[in-house]
Protein backbone atom coordinates (compact mmCIF):
# COMPACT_ATOMS: atom_id res chain seq x y z
CA UNK A 1 0.00 0.00 0.00
CA UNK A 2 1.39 3.35 -0.97
CA UNK A 3 0.61 6.31 1.28
CA UNK A 4 1.68 9.68 -0.10
CA UNK A 5 2.04 12.75 2.12
CA UNK A 6 2.39 15.83 -0.11
CA UNK A 7 5.59 17.84 0.23
CA UNK A 8 4.95 21.20 1.89
CA UNK A 9 5.76 24.53 0.30
CA UNK A 10 6.45 27.79 2.08
CA UNK A 11 4.09 29.69 -0.24
CA UNK A 12 0.88 28.51 -1.86
CA UNK A 13 0.71 28.12 -5.66
CA UNK A 14 -1.33 30.59 -7.68
CA UNK A 15 -5.05 30.11 -7.04
CA UNK A 16 -7.29 28.78 -9.80
CA UNK A 17 -9.81 30.91 -11.61
CA UNK A 18 -12.62 29.60 -9.43
CA UNK A 19 -11.01 30.95 -6.27
CA UNK A 20 -10.35 34.31 -7.90
CA UNK A 21 -14.05 34.59 -8.59
CA UNK A 22 -14.87 33.56 -5.04
CA UNK A 23 -12.79 36.38 -3.60
CA UNK A 24 -15.41 38.78 -4.96
CA UNK A 25 -18.36 36.66 -3.80
CA UNK A 26 -20.37 37.35 -0.67
CA UNK A 27 -17.87 35.65 1.66
CA UNK A 28 -18.45 36.13 5.39
CA UNK A 29 -16.01 38.32 7.34
CA UNK A 30 -13.52 37.15 10.14
CA UNK A 31 -10.18 36.80 12.19
CA UNK A 32 -7.84 34.44 10.40
CA UNK A 33 -10.98 32.69 9.15
CA UNK A 34 -12.97 33.15 5.95
CA UNK A 35 -15.96 31.37 4.48
CA UNK A 36 -15.77 30.83 0.71
CA UNK A 37 -19.15 29.91 -0.84
CA UNK A 38 -18.93 27.01 -3.29
CA UNK A 39 -15.21 26.35 -2.74
CA UNK A 40 -13.45 23.01 -2.17
CA UNK A 41 -10.16 22.25 -0.35
CA UNK A 42 -8.27 21.89 -3.65
CA UNK A 43 -9.16 25.48 -4.50
CA UNK A 44 -6.99 26.83 -1.67
CA UNK A 45 -4.45 24.01 -1.31
CA UNK A 46 -4.03 22.26 -4.68
CA UNK A 47 -1.12 20.11 -3.48
CA UNK A 48 -3.18 18.51 -0.70
CA UNK A 49 -3.51 18.94 3.07
CA UNK A 50 -1.37 21.77 4.42
CA UNK A 51 -0.96 22.76 8.07
CA UNK A 52 -0.56 26.42 7.12
CA UNK A 53 -4.07 26.46 5.60
CA UNK A 54 -6.71 24.42 7.44
CA UNK A 55 -10.04 23.80 5.73
CA UNK A 56 -13.45 22.46 6.70
CA UNK A 57 -16.10 21.60 4.12
CA UNK A 58 -19.45 23.01 5.24
CA UNK A 59 -22.84 23.09 3.56
CA UNK A 60 -22.49 25.51 0.67
CA UNK A 61 -18.81 26.30 0.96
CA UNK A 62 -15.41 26.07 2.62
CA UNK A 63 -14.23 27.44 5.96
CA UNK A 64 -10.56 28.44 5.69
CA UNK A 65 -8.11 29.18 8.50
CA UNK A 66 -5.03 30.95 7.14
CA UNK A 67 -2.31 30.39 9.77
CA UNK A 68 0.51 32.27 8.00
CA UNK A 69 -1.24 35.44 6.85
CA UNK A 70 -0.05 38.68 8.51
CA UNK A 71 -1.96 39.62 11.64
CA UNK A 72 -5.46 38.25 11.58
CA UNK A 73 -5.82 38.36 7.81
CA UNK A 74 -6.76 35.69 5.34
CA UNK A 75 -5.28 35.44 1.83
CA UNK A 76 -8.30 33.70 0.37
CA UNK A 77 -11.30 35.72 1.50
CA UNK A 78 -12.47 38.57 3.70
CA UNK A 79 -11.82 37.45 7.28
CA UNK A 80 -14.30 37.47 10.13
CA UNK A 81 -13.89 40.39 12.53
CA UNK A 82 -13.06 39.28 16.10
CA UNK A 83 -15.72 40.12 18.66
CA UNK A 84 -13.46 39.70 21.72
CA UNK A 85 -9.79 40.39 22.49
CA UNK A 86 -9.34 36.93 24.04
CA UNK A 87 -11.86 34.83 22.13
CA UNK A 88 -11.40 31.18 21.12
CA UNK A 89 -13.00 29.94 17.94
CA UNK A 90 -15.01 26.75 17.48
CA UNK A 91 -16.83 24.95 14.73
CA UNK A 92 -20.05 23.37 16.01
CA UNK A 93 -21.51 20.73 13.73
CA UNK A 94 -23.72 18.06 15.35
CA UNK A 95 -23.28 14.49 14.08
CA UNK A 96 -26.89 13.60 14.80
CA UNK A 97 -26.82 12.78 18.51
CA UNK A 98 -30.05 13.18 20.41
CA UNK A 99 -30.78 16.81 21.17
CA UNK A 100 -27.94 18.35 19.15
CA UNK A 101 -29.85 18.63 15.89
CA UNK A 102 -32.39 20.89 17.57
CA UNK A 103 -29.69 23.38 18.51
CA UNK A 104 -30.42 26.95 17.35
CA UNK A 105 -27.92 29.80 16.90
CA UNK A 106 -29.63 31.56 19.81
CA UNK A 107 -28.24 28.93 22.21
CA UNK A 108 -24.71 29.75 21.06
CA UNK A 109 -25.35 33.50 21.08
CA UNK A 110 -25.82 33.25 24.83
CA UNK A 111 -22.18 32.25 25.34
CA UNK A 112 -20.39 34.00 22.49
CA UNK A 113 -20.66 35.53 19.05
CA UNK A 114 -21.97 33.46 16.15
CA UNK A 115 -20.02 34.48 13.05
CA UNK A 116 -21.53 31.95 10.66
CA UNK A 117 -24.63 29.75 10.58
CA UNK A 118 -25.04 27.52 7.51
CA UNK A 119 -27.49 24.61 7.49
CA UNK A 120 -26.59 22.93 10.77
CA UNK A 121 -23.03 24.26 11.17
CA UNK A 122 -21.96 27.23 13.27
CA UNK A 123 -18.72 29.16 13.69
CA UNK A 124 -18.74 30.70 17.14
CA UNK A 125 -16.21 32.85 19.00
CA UNK A 126 -16.26 32.38 22.78
CA UNK A 127 -14.52 34.73 25.25
CA UNK A 128 -12.33 32.97 27.80
CA UNK A 129 -14.61 33.86 30.71
CA UNK A 130 -17.52 32.05 28.99
CA UNK A 131 -15.71 28.86 27.97
CA UNK A 132 -17.15 26.88 30.89
CA UNK A 133 -20.66 27.95 29.89
CA UNK A 134 -19.96 26.98 26.28
CA UNK A 135 -18.75 23.52 27.30
CA UNK A 136 -21.86 23.06 29.43
CA UNK A 137 -23.96 23.21 26.23
CA UNK A 138 -22.63 19.71 25.45
CA UNK A 139 -22.06 20.12 21.73
CA UNK A 140 -20.01 18.24 19.16
CA UNK A 141 -17.34 20.85 18.50
CA UNK A 142 -13.85 21.37 17.17
CA UNK A 143 -11.52 24.11 18.33
CA UNK A 144 -10.24 26.03 15.30
CA UNK A 145 -6.47 26.44 15.25
CA UNK A 146 -5.63 30.05 14.42
CA UNK A 147 -2.09 30.05 15.84
CA UNK A 148 0.98 29.62 13.62
CA UNK A 149 1.56 26.09 12.27
CA UNK A 150 4.13 24.00 14.15
CA UNK A 151 7.79 24.28 13.11
CA UNK A 152 8.58 21.88 10.28
CA UNK A 153 5.10 22.04 8.74
CA UNK A 154 6.70 22.62 5.32
CA UNK A 155 9.22 19.76 5.58
CA UNK A 156 7.03 16.69 6.09
CA UNK A 157 8.74 13.66 4.51
CA UNK A 158 7.06 11.44 1.96
CA UNK A 159 5.94 8.06 3.30
CA UNK A 160 7.09 4.80 1.77
CA UNK A 161 5.07 1.86 0.53
CA UNK A 162 2.92 -0.29 2.79
CA UNK A 163 1.46 -3.71 2.09
CA UNK A 164 -2.27 -3.81 1.39
CA UNK A 165 -4.40 -6.47 3.09
CA UNK A 166 -4.08 -9.65 0.99
CA UNK A 167 -1.70 -7.93 -1.45
CA UNK A 168 0.95 -10.65 -1.55
CA UNK A 169 2.27 -11.66 -4.97
CA UNK A 170 -0.38 -13.91 -6.46
CA UNK A 171 2.36 -16.23 -7.72
CA UNK A 172 3.58 -16.77 -4.17
CA UNK A 173 0.41 -18.34 -2.80
CA UNK A 174 2.29 -20.17 -0.08
CA UNK A 175 3.68 -16.89 1.28
CA UNK A 176 0.22 -15.31 1.10
CA UNK A 177 -1.33 -18.22 2.97
CA UNK A 178 1.30 -18.06 5.68
CA UNK A 179 0.82 -14.32 6.01
CA UNK A 180 -2.94 -14.79 6.42
CA UNK A 181 -2.44 -17.57 8.97
CA UNK A 182 0.03 -15.45 10.89
CA UNK A 183 -2.44 -12.58 11.01
CA UNK A 184 -5.19 -14.96 12.16
CA UNK A 185 -2.99 -16.10 15.02
CA UNK A 186 -2.36 -12.47 15.97
CA UNK A 187 -6.10 -11.88 16.14
CA UNK A 188 -6.59 -15.01 18.22
CA UNK A 189 -4.82 -13.18 21.04
CA UNK A 190 -7.73 -10.75 21.40
CA UNK A 191 -9.68 -11.28 24.60
CA UNK A 192 -13.25 -10.04 24.82
CA UNK A 193 -13.07 -10.36 28.59
CA UNK A 194 -10.03 -8.04 28.66
CA UNK A 195 -11.85 -5.46 26.52
CA UNK A 196 -14.90 -5.57 28.77
CA UNK A 197 -12.78 -5.34 31.92
CA UNK A 198 -11.03 -2.18 30.73
CA UNK A 199 -14.35 -0.52 29.87
CA UNK A 200 -15.68 -1.42 33.31
CA UNK A 201 -12.57 -0.13 35.09
CA UNK A 202 -12.38 3.25 33.39
CA UNK A 203 -16.16 3.84 33.64
CA UNK A 204 -16.50 2.98 37.31
CA UNK A 205 -18.29 -0.36 36.93
CA UNK A 206 -15.30 -2.25 38.38
CA UNK A 207 -12.45 -1.47 40.73
CA UNK A 208 -8.82 -1.69 39.70
CA UNK A 209 -5.63 -1.92 41.70
CA UNK A 210 -3.22 1.00 41.56
CA UNK A 211 -0.49 1.57 44.10
CA UNK A 212 -1.63 -1.49 46.05
CA UNK A 213 -5.07 0.02 46.67
CA UNK A 214 -8.42 -0.78 45.02
CA UNK A 215 -9.60 2.30 43.11
CA UNK A 216 -12.88 3.38 41.51
CA UNK A 217 -13.49 6.37 39.24
CA UNK A 218 -16.73 8.22 38.54
CA UNK A 219 -15.52 10.75 35.95
CA UNK A 220 -12.64 11.33 33.53
CA UNK A 221 -13.52 14.95 32.87
CA UNK A 222 -11.03 17.81 32.47
CA UNK A 223 -8.80 18.29 35.51
CA UNK A 224 -10.60 15.83 37.81
CA UNK A 225 -8.67 13.43 40.00
CA UNK A 226 -10.46 10.56 38.24
CA UNK A 227 -9.02 11.45 34.85
CA UNK A 228 -5.53 11.80 36.34
CA UNK A 229 -5.86 8.44 38.08
CA UNK A 230 -7.01 6.65 34.92
CA UNK A 231 -4.07 8.07 32.94
CA UNK A 232 -1.61 6.97 35.62
CA UNK A 233 -3.18 3.52 35.88
CA UNK A 234 -3.27 2.83 32.13
CA UNK A 235 0.32 4.07 31.79
CA UNK A 236 1.38 1.62 34.52
CA UNK A 237 -0.36 -1.25 32.71
CA UNK A 238 1.33 -0.37 29.42
CA UNK A 239 4.68 -0.19 31.19
CA UNK A 240 4.12 -3.63 32.74
CA UNK A 241 3.67 -5.00 29.21
CA UNK A 242 7.14 -3.78 28.28
CA UNK A 243 6.37 -0.57 26.42
CA UNK A 244 8.33 2.64 26.61
CA UNK A 245 5.63 4.94 28.03
CA UNK A 246 5.75 8.73 28.09
CA UNK A 247 3.35 11.43 29.20
CA UNK A 248 2.85 14.22 26.67
CA UNK A 249 1.72 17.28 28.70
CA UNK A 250 -0.07 20.36 27.39
CA UNK A 251 -2.30 23.10 28.75
CA UNK A 252 -5.93 23.92 27.95
CA UNK A 253 -6.38 27.41 29.38
CA UNK A 254 -5.30 26.84 33.00
CA UNK A 255 -5.97 23.08 32.99
CA UNK A 256 -3.10 20.59 32.77
CA UNK A 257 -3.71 17.77 30.30
CA UNK A 258 -1.68 14.71 29.26
CA UNK A 259 -1.57 12.30 26.38
CA UNK A 260 -0.29 8.81 27.23
CA UNK A 261 2.02 7.34 24.56
CA UNK A 262 3.31 3.75 24.47
CA UNK A 263 5.95 3.04 21.83
CA UNK A 264 7.26 -0.15 20.23
CA UNK A 265 10.24 0.48 17.94
CA UNK A 266 10.12 -1.04 14.46
CA UNK A 267 12.86 -3.35 13.26
CA UNK A 268 13.02 -2.32 9.57
CA UNK A 269 11.78 1.29 9.38
CA UNK A 270 11.97 2.57 12.96
CA UNK A 271 11.60 6.22 11.88
CA UNK A 272 8.13 5.56 10.41
CA UNK A 273 5.21 5.28 12.84
CA UNK A 274 1.77 3.76 12.67
CA UNK A 275 -0.41 5.03 15.52
CA UNK A 276 -3.52 3.65 17.21
CA UNK A 277 -5.48 6.41 18.95
CA UNK A 278 -8.41 6.79 21.32
CA UNK A 279 -9.38 9.55 23.75
CA UNK A 280 -9.69 8.65 27.42
CA UNK A 281 -11.43 11.78 28.72
CA UNK A 282 -15.20 11.89 29.20
CA UNK A 283 -18.02 14.37 29.74
CA UNK A 284 -21.69 14.54 30.72
CA UNK A 285 -24.27 17.06 31.89
CA UNK A 286 -22.62 16.78 35.36
CA UNK A 287 -19.00 16.19 34.32
CA UNK A 288 -17.22 17.29 37.49
CA UNK A 289 -18.77 14.47 39.50
CA UNK A 290 -20.31 11.87 37.19
CA UNK A 291 -19.13 11.21 33.66
CA UNK A 292 -18.63 7.43 33.35
CA UNK A 293 -18.18 7.56 29.56
CA UNK A 294 -18.42 3.79 29.04
CA UNK A 295 -19.25 4.06 25.31
CA UNK A 296 -17.72 7.52 24.79
CA UNK A 297 -14.94 6.69 25.04
CA UNK A 298 -14.26 3.88 27.45
CA UNK A 299 -14.88 1.55 24.52
CA UNK A 300 -12.25 3.21 22.31
CA UNK A 301 -9.80 3.35 25.22
CA UNK A 302 -10.31 -0.38 25.78
CA UNK A 303 -9.57 -1.18 22.12
CA UNK A 304 -6.35 0.84 22.15
CA UNK A 305 -5.30 -1.03 25.31
CA UNK A 306 -6.25 -4.44 23.92
CA UNK A 307 -4.33 -3.87 20.70
CA UNK A 308 -1.35 -2.79 22.76
CA UNK A 309 -1.65 -5.94 24.87
CA UNK A 310 -1.69 -8.36 21.93
CA UNK A 311 1.11 -6.44 20.17
CA UNK A 312 3.38 -6.34 23.22
CA UNK A 313 5.18 -9.59 22.33
CA UNK A 314 5.05 -9.09 18.55
CA UNK A 315 7.49 -7.29 16.25
CA UNK A 316 6.72 -4.97 13.34
CA UNK A 317 8.62 -3.41 10.44
CA UNK A 318 7.46 0.08 11.42
CA UNK A 319 7.36 1.60 14.86
CA UNK A 320 3.95 1.47 16.50
CA UNK A 321 2.53 3.92 19.02
CA UNK A 322 -0.58 3.38 21.11
CA UNK A 323 -1.83 6.84 22.05
CA UNK A 324 -4.47 7.67 24.65
CA UNK A 325 -5.27 11.31 23.98
CA UNK A 326 -6.71 13.85 26.39
CA UNK A 327 -9.14 16.76 25.88
CA UNK A 328 -11.02 15.35 22.89
CA UNK A 329 -14.25 16.46 24.50
CA UNK A 330 -12.88 20.02 24.59
CA UNK A 331 -12.33 20.10 20.82
CA UNK A 332 -9.79 17.37 19.84
CA UNK A 333 -7.03 19.28 21.62
CA UNK A 334 -4.97 16.25 22.64
CA UNK A 335 -4.74 14.85 19.12
CA UNK A 336 -3.99 18.33 17.74
CA UNK A 337 -1.13 18.62 20.24
CA UNK A 338 0.19 15.15 19.36
CA UNK A 339 0.16 15.89 15.63
CA UNK A 340 1.80 19.31 16.08
CA UNK A 341 4.56 17.77 18.20
CA UNK A 342 5.14 15.01 15.65
CA UNK A 343 5.40 17.51 12.81
CA UNK A 344 7.73 19.79 14.78
CA UNK A 345 9.95 16.81 15.65
CA UNK A 346 10.05 15.68 12.01
CA UNK A 347 8.51 12.29 12.78
CA UNK A 348 6.89 10.46 9.88
CA UNK A 349 3.47 9.05 10.71
CA UNK A 350 2.49 6.66 7.94
CA UNK A 351 -1.05 6.12 9.18
CA UNK A 352 -3.45 6.47 12.11
CA UNK A 353 -6.34 4.30 13.26
CA UNK A 354 -8.68 6.18 15.62
CA UNK A 355 -11.27 4.50 17.87
CA UNK A 356 -14.21 6.48 19.28
CA UNK A 357 -17.46 4.79 20.44
CA UNK A 358 -17.26 1.13 19.46
CA UNK A 359 -19.54 -0.91 21.74
CA UNK A 360 -23.15 -0.01 20.91
CA UNK A 361 -25.60 -1.10 18.27
CA UNK A 362 -29.37 -0.93 17.96
CA UNK A 363 -30.52 -1.49 14.37
CA UNK A 364 -27.25 -2.29 12.57
CA UNK A 365 -24.55 -4.66 13.80
CA UNK A 366 -21.77 -2.78 12.07
CA UNK A 367 -19.42 0.19 11.92
CA UNK A 368 -18.46 3.33 10.02
CA UNK A 369 -14.99 3.66 8.49
CA UNK A 370 -14.85 7.46 8.37
CA UNK A 371 -12.07 9.14 6.41
CA UNK A 372 -11.32 11.03 3.23
CA UNK A 373 -10.91 9.98 -0.38
CA UNK A 374 -7.17 10.69 -0.27
CA UNK A 375 -6.73 7.92 2.29
CA UNK A 376 -8.80 5.32 0.47
CA UNK A 377 -6.00 2.67 0.52
CA UNK A 378 -5.94 2.64 4.34
CA UNK A 379 -9.76 2.69 4.56
CA UNK A 380 -9.98 -0.11 1.98
CA UNK A 381 -7.57 -2.21 4.04
CA UNK A 382 -9.79 -1.80 7.10
CA UNK A 383 -12.86 -2.67 5.03
CA UNK A 384 -11.20 -5.82 3.67
CA UNK A 385 -10.31 -6.89 7.19
CA UNK A 386 -13.87 -6.30 8.43
CA UNK A 387 -15.05 -8.69 5.72
CA UNK A 388 -12.31 -11.26 6.28
CA UNK A 389 -12.13 -11.40 10.08
CA UNK A 390 -15.48 -10.28 11.55
CA UNK A 391 -19.19 -10.97 11.29
CA UNK A 392 -20.22 -7.30 11.22
CA UNK A 393 -21.08 -4.95 8.38
CA UNK A 394 -19.44 -1.65 7.48
CA UNK A 395 -19.97 1.51 5.50
CA UNK A 396 -17.22 3.86 4.32
CA UNK A 397 -18.01 7.49 5.18
CA UNK A 398 -16.05 10.27 3.44
CA UNK A 399 -17.29 13.18 5.55
CA UNK A 400 -14.75 13.48 8.36
CA UNK A 401 -15.84 15.37 11.43
CA UNK A 402 -15.93 15.41 15.20
CA UNK A 403 -13.16 13.11 16.43
CA UNK A 404 -9.41 12.65 16.71
CA UNK A 405 -8.79 11.54 13.11
CA UNK A 406 -9.38 15.10 11.88
CA UNK A 407 -6.06 16.66 13.10
CA UNK A 408 -4.13 13.84 11.42
CA UNK A 409 -5.94 14.36 8.14
CA UNK A 410 -5.38 18.11 8.28
CA UNK A 411 -1.64 17.39 8.49
CA UNK A 412 -1.76 15.15 5.42
CA UNK A 413 -1.49 11.95 7.46
CA UNK A 414 -3.55 8.94 6.32
CA UNK A 415 -6.14 8.38 9.07
CA UNK A 416 -9.65 7.12 9.61
CA UNK A 417 -12.17 6.81 12.42
CA UNK A 418 -13.57 3.42 13.48
CA UNK A 419 -16.94 4.09 15.12
CA UNK A 420 -20.03 1.97 15.62
CA UNK A 421 -22.72 2.34 12.99
CA UNK A 422 -25.46 3.38 15.41
CA UNK A 423 -23.49 5.93 17.43
CA UNK A 424 -26.08 8.62 16.70
CA UNK A 425 -28.84 6.46 18.23
CA UNK A 426 -27.07 6.11 21.57
CA UNK A 427 -29.37 7.98 23.98
CA UNK A 428 -26.86 8.10 26.93
CA UNK A 429 -24.31 9.99 24.78
CA UNK A 430 -22.62 12.64 26.97
CA UNK A 431 -24.94 11.75 29.85
CA UNK A 432 -24.39 10.41 33.36
CA UNK A 433 -26.17 7.28 32.10
CA UNK A 434 -23.33 6.35 29.71
CA UNK A 435 -22.48 3.37 31.91
CA UNK A 436 -21.36 -0.21 31.42
CA UNK A 437 -24.92 -1.44 31.95
CA UNK A 438 -26.06 0.69 29.00
CA UNK A 439 -23.76 -1.18 26.58
CA UNK A 440 -23.24 -4.58 28.24
CA UNK A 441 -25.64 -6.36 25.89
CA UNK A 442 -24.11 -4.86 22.72
CA UNK A 443 -20.44 -4.68 23.77
CA UNK A 444 -19.39 -7.79 21.76
CA UNK A 445 -19.45 -5.42 18.76
CA UNK A 446 -16.29 -3.85 20.20
CA UNK A 447 -14.49 -7.20 19.94
CA UNK A 448 -15.34 -7.41 16.25
CA UNK A 449 -14.16 -3.85 15.59
CA UNK A 450 -10.97 -4.66 17.50
CA UNK A 451 -10.36 -7.70 15.26
CA UNK A 452 -10.62 -5.58 12.11
CA UNK A 453 -8.36 -2.91 13.60
CA UNK A 454 -5.74 -5.41 14.74
CA UNK A 455 -5.66 -6.96 11.27
CA UNK A 456 -5.19 -3.48 9.79
CA UNK A 457 -2.35 -2.81 12.23
CA UNK A 458 -0.71 -6.05 11.11
CA UNK A 459 -0.96 -4.98 7.46
CA UNK A 460 0.03 -1.35 7.88
CA UNK A 461 2.87 -1.76 10.38
CA UNK A 462 4.23 -5.01 8.92
CA UNK A 463 3.62 -7.76 11.49
CA UNK A 464 6.51 -10.21 11.78
CA UNK A 465 5.89 -13.98 11.91
CA UNK A 466 4.73 -15.12 15.33
CA UNK A 467 6.18 -18.60 14.74
CA UNK A 468 9.60 -20.17 15.01
CA UNK A 469 11.58 -19.68 11.81
CA UNK A 470 11.67 -22.86 9.73
CA UNK A 471 8.26 -24.23 10.71
CA UNK A 472 6.72 -25.06 7.29
CA UNK A 473 3.04 -24.97 8.24
CA UNK A 474 1.55 -22.30 10.42
CA UNK A 475 -0.90 -23.75 12.94
CA UNK A 476 -4.28 -22.17 13.45
CA UNK A 477 -6.64 -22.42 16.37
CA UNK A 478 -9.89 -24.23 15.54
CA UNK A 479 -13.17 -22.89 16.91
CA UNK A 480 -15.75 -25.37 18.25
CA UNK A 481 -18.75 -26.36 16.16
CA UNK A 482 -22.20 -25.58 17.53
CA UNK A 483 -24.64 -28.48 17.58
CA UNK A 484 -28.31 -27.41 17.40
CA UNK A 485 -30.99 -29.92 18.39
CA UNK A 486 -33.79 -30.23 17.63
CA UNK A 487 -33.81 -27.96 14.60
CA UNK A 488 -36.51 -26.77 13.83
CA UNK A 489 -37.69 -26.57 17.44
CA UNK A 490 -40.64 -25.63 19.65
CA UNK A 491 -40.43 -24.44 22.35
CA UNK A 492 -36.84 -25.36 23.43
CA UNK A 493 -33.53 -25.91 21.66
CA UNK A 494 -30.17 -27.15 22.97
CA UNK A 495 -26.86 -25.71 21.80
CA UNK A 496 -23.89 -28.04 22.40
CA UNK A 497 -20.15 -27.68 21.82
CA UNK A 498 -16.84 -28.95 23.18
CA UNK A 499 -13.90 -26.85 24.39
CA UNK A 500 -10.32 -28.19 24.43
CA UNK A 501 -9.40 -25.94 27.38
CA UNK A 502 -11.03 -23.61 29.88
CA UNK A 503 -11.83 -20.14 28.59
CA UNK A 504 -14.60 -17.55 28.77
CA UNK A 505 -17.24 -16.46 26.33
CA UNK A 506 -20.64 -15.04 25.52
CA UNK A 507 -23.48 -16.84 23.74
CA UNK A 508 -26.38 -14.83 22.34
CA UNK A 509 -29.40 -15.38 20.10
CA UNK A 510 -30.06 -12.89 17.28
CA UNK A 511 -33.13 -12.47 15.10
CA UNK A 512 -33.14 -12.13 11.31
CA UNK A 513 -32.69 -8.33 11.60
CA UNK A 514 -29.52 -8.78 13.64
CA UNK A 515 -31.08 -7.74 16.98
CA UNK A 516 -29.96 -9.52 20.13
CA UNK A 517 -32.98 -11.42 21.46
CA UNK A 518 -31.42 -13.17 24.45
CA UNK A 519 -27.97 -13.69 26.00
CA UNK A 520 -27.67 -17.31 27.15
CA UNK A 521 -24.28 -17.12 28.83
CA UNK A 522 -21.53 -14.66 29.64
CA UNK A 523 -18.56 -15.65 31.73
CA UNK A 524 -16.07 -18.47 32.36
CA UNK A 525 -16.39 -21.80 30.57
CA UNK A 526 -14.70 -25.06 31.69
CA UNK A 527 -12.95 -27.46 29.34
CA UNK A 528 -15.00 -30.29 27.83
CA UNK A 529 -18.54 -30.76 26.59
CA UNK A 530 -20.98 -27.90 27.13
CA UNK A 531 -24.70 -27.53 26.50
CA UNK A 532 -27.12 -24.65 26.93
CA UNK A 533 -30.85 -24.43 26.38
CA UNK A 534 -32.90 -21.61 24.92
CA UNK A 535 -36.54 -21.72 25.93
CA UNK A 536 -37.73 -19.51 23.06
CA UNK A 537 -38.20 -16.45 25.28
CA UNK A 538 -36.61 -13.05 24.78
CA UNK A 539 -34.74 -11.10 27.45
CA UNK A 540 -38.03 -9.75 28.85
CA UNK A 541 -39.61 -13.19 29.20
CA UNK A 542 -41.86 -12.84 26.15
CA UNK A 543 -42.27 -15.64 23.60
CA UNK A 544 -40.20 -15.06 20.48
CA UNK A 545 -42.01 -15.22 17.14
CA UNK A 546 -41.58 -18.00 14.62
CA UNK A 547 -38.59 -17.51 12.36
CA UNK A 548 -34.91 -18.18 11.71
CA UNK A 549 -32.54 -17.14 14.51
CA UNK A 550 -28.75 -17.15 14.79
CA UNK A 551 -26.88 -18.46 17.81
CA UNK A 552 -23.44 -16.83 18.15
CA UNK A 553 -20.72 -17.94 20.57
CA UNK A 554 -18.03 -15.28 21.11
CA UNK A 555 -14.71 -16.64 22.43
CA UNK A 556 -11.32 -14.96 22.86
CA UNK A 557 -10.17 -16.74 19.67
CA UNK A 558 -13.11 -15.59 17.58
CA UNK A 559 -16.83 -16.16 17.01
CA UNK A 560 -18.81 -19.12 15.69
CA UNK A 561 -22.46 -19.06 14.59
CA UNK A 562 -25.23 -21.51 13.71
CA UNK A 563 -28.80 -21.00 12.42
CA UNK A 564 -31.85 -22.39 14.20
CA UNK A 565 -35.53 -22.24 13.30
CA UNK A 566 -38.36 -21.65 15.78
CA UNK A 567 -41.77 -22.92 14.61
CA UNK A 568 -44.71 -21.97 16.82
Amino acid sequence: MSFHVPARTAALPALPVLLAALLFAAAAQGAGLAFLPGAKPADVSPAGPDLSVLTWELPGGLLVADRVAPGTGNRFGAPFTPAYPDGEWFLVQPKGHQGELALAPAALAGVGHVHLAVDGAWVVEVPRDRLADFEALDLCRERLQLDAPPPGWDHVRRVGTMPRAGDKDAADKDAADKDAANKALFLSRISQDAIFQTIKEVSGAATFDYGGTPRTVTTRYASTAGKTLVADYLASVLTSWGYTVTFDPFMVSTISCRNVIATKTGTVSPSEYFVVVGHYDSTSQSPATTAPGAEDNGSGTALVMEMARIAATADFDRSVQFVLVDAEERGMLGSQHFVNDAVAAGRTISGALVYDMAAFWSTTYGMHIEGQTAWEPLMATMAANVTAYTDISYVKDYYSWGSDHVPFQQAGIPAFLAIDYDYDLYAPYHRTTDTWSAIAATAPLATQICRAGAATLADAAGLHPLYVVGVPDLPTRALPELGIAPNPFNPRVTVAFTLPSATSGTMSVFDAAGRCVRTLLSGPLPAGAQSFTWDGLDGNGRAAASGVYTCRLDLPDGAVTAPMTLVR
